[in-house]
């Protein structure tokens, strides 16, 4: 009976340190090596996909501030884009752990921390 109980603790132990990584990082198919607008879109899209944000309109919401950033640096107008990712940041942080599970939702704003650095250089 001992040996049963440890063997199903240690088994649980491990799924634990197993599973938690994996809800983070779901083939870490982001990619934070080029920071553009276009590779936060990819990682936005990458946990919709995934089911790590659970609203429609705030999907939608996300990814209609990404293309007005995208535009506004195609034009030159980092400045604008800047903003518009700014935009971006507090709409994720107000959706953290609401729509948008909590460990994605800080991973999304790193993300755009990096992008919003990079267009201010």
């Amino acid at each position: 009976m001992k040996k049963s109980l440890l063997v199903i603790l240690t088994l649980m132990a491990v799924s634990l340190f197993v599973a938690a990584p994996a809800l983070a990082h779901d083939g870490d198919a982001c990619a934070h090596d080029v920071a553009t607008v276009e590779a936060l879109r990819d990682c936005v899209e990458h946990a919709i996909h995934h089911g790590h944000i659970g609203d429609a309109e705030v999907e939608q919401g996300l990814l209609d501030k990404l293309d007005a950033a995208q535009e506004a640096f195609d034009r030159g107008r980092n400045d604008v884009a800047v903003n518009v990712l700014m935009a971006f940041v507090n709409e994720v942080e107000a959706q953290a752990g609401k729509s948008i599970l909590e460990p994605h939702a800080s991973h999304l704003i790193e993300h755009a921390q990096i992008v919003i650095e990079a267009l201010s250089e």
